[in-house]
């Protein structure tokens, strides 16, 4: 029976699904299941692997969602767009990625982390490209509305897939590596992006940045064709969690659902309302030039990258909840010193280049980390994915409210008070996140009766 056993995990390993113990009883595939979690989780090629194609996933978002703030210079002048038509185009990719975030959860729960692994690369490869000939507006806000669907679906599936197969003692390196892939997808959105604006003209500039997004999109997708399974949604799809032939409801503290969604929420109103836009207020307040602006938007976005890259090293030491708290608080306070050194008449572009690099340092170590992280450790597998959907979902409204709130305050009471308000709102996401931690640093990911029993109730 062992041998079986290990004939079956090697099937699993290469074909990622079940076919290697089709005739098995129910209890020997969990045994089986088992083994090979074991199996999986000594071998070091196989995880890096898993972490590289879920780091695709997120460099993807990282590129597309601030690629339009660069985009969006030459669109504006292309389309002779308004301030509505401009908000509307800027938040169409975060309003797709509600959806898809929200659909993609309960699908990876219900039909397994795979298979819509494979569907959303597919999805965003057609309509990157459909984004990048497209000659009419409306229809190219349809399409960065599809391409956020499939962002937004890999929100929800790429950390939960990592986070089922990293160990728990270095589980937080391995995840906060997805998230430092994030900056580095921004990064190369700017670099290319001063390149490609400066050299092409408004009509070509824009398309050709949309289109190099098929490119990691295609690696991503042929890597992920040969990888297994979730085996902890095998385990939980194959084991015994019922009760006279039903599976267990799962029971999860009300604080869980609000740590996981509420301060992802002011993370990216923040952050996402301040950075989507952040080119056209430094221009239109005439701190520097188009150029300027583009590459002062992405020296800000590496920092916060540089941030990440320490966090992949503290996550698994001090945890995810001081991180978040301290970020939160820090950076806070660093956009409010700024707001009120343009409310004292301090415009010069250096301080305020160098004080924006500051916040996003402290974001991206605290926050800007840990907030796509937490979501995808403190729910049962059965609900894991949906879990992470639904705080990815949040994270977006709260992206697209930063979007028009930070917009329309600029227009009205100008740069100091978006710093303000962008300042108030990481503020209070330190005082909430103290308000419902819980530390899933070092812990196994929970299973349906985990959550059940009192100590994780009060927890």
């Amino acid at each position: 029976m062992r041998v079986l056993m290990f004939g079956a995990v090697k099937d699993w390993l290469y074909r990622g699904n079940m076919a290697g113990c089709s005739s098995c009883s129910s209890l020997e595939k969990v045994a089986c299941i088992g083994l090979m979690t074991t199996n999986l989780e000594s071998s070091g090629s196989v995880l890096r692997r898993i972490r590289l194609v879920s780091s695709l996933g997120i460099v993807l978002d990282g590129y597309n969602l601030s690629v339009i703030a660069v985009a969006l210079v030459p669109l504006t002048r292309f389309y002779r767009l308004t301030a509505g038509q401009t908000g509307l185009l800027a938040s169409a990719m975060l309003l797709g990625s509600i959806g898809g975030g929200l659909a993609a959860g309960v699908l990876a729960d219900w039909l397994g982390r795979k298979r819509l692994l494979l569907w959303d690369l597919v999805i965003f490869m057609v309509f990157s490209l459909l984004s990048a000939v497209l000659n009419s507006y409306m229809w190219l806000v349809v399409a960065r509305f599809i391409v956020g669907l499939a962002v937004g679906a890999d929100y929800a599936i790429s950390p939960t897939y990592l986070a089922e197969f990293a160990p728990p003692k270095t589980r937080g390196f391995h995840m906060g590596y997805i998230w430092l892939a994030w900056s580095v997808g921004a990064v190369v959105s700017f670099g290319l992006g001063v390149m490609v604006v400066d050299w092409l003209p408004n009509a070509w500039s824009w398309r050709v940045l949309f289109g190099l997004a098929t490119v990691p999109a295609a690696v991503a997708l042929g890597i992920r064709r040969v990888l297994p399974e979730s085996l902890h949604w095998l385990q939980d799809r194959h084991g015994t969690s019922r009760i006279g032939g039903k599976k267990i409801p799962e029971v999860v503290p009300m604080r869980r659902w609000l740590l996981a969604t509420i301060p992802w929420f002011l993370m990216d109103f923040s952050t996402y309302g301040l950075g989507l836009l952040l080119p056209l207020f430094l221009k239109s307040n005439g701190l520097t030039s188009i150029t300027g602006a583009i590459v002062g938007t992405g020296v800000a976005a590496l920092s916060g990258g540089i941030g990440s890259a320490w966090a992949m090293f503290q996550l698994d030491r001090t945890g995810r909840i001081g991180l978040q708290m301290r970020g939160f608080f820090l950076s806070g306070i660093g956009l409010m010193g700024l707001a009120v050194a343009l409310w004292l008449n301090v415009r010069v572009f250096a301080l305020l280049l160098g004080g924006l690099m500051v916040v996003n340092l402290l974001n991206g170590s605290g926050p800007g980390t840990t907030c796509g992280i937490i979501p995808a450790e403190i729910f049962p597998t059965r609900i894991r994915a949906t879990a992470l959907g639904i705080s990815t979902a949040f994270s977006r409204i709260g992206a697209i409210t930063g979007v028009f709130v930070l917009g329309f305050a600029e227009v009205r009471w100008g740069l100091g008070a978006v710093l303000a308000i962008a300042g108030a709102a990481a503020l209070l996401g330190a005082g909430l996140t103290a308000l419902w931690r819980v530390e899933p640093n070092q812990a196994p990911l929970p299973t349906s009766t985990d959550v059940l029993t009192p100590p994780n109730v009060l927890n």
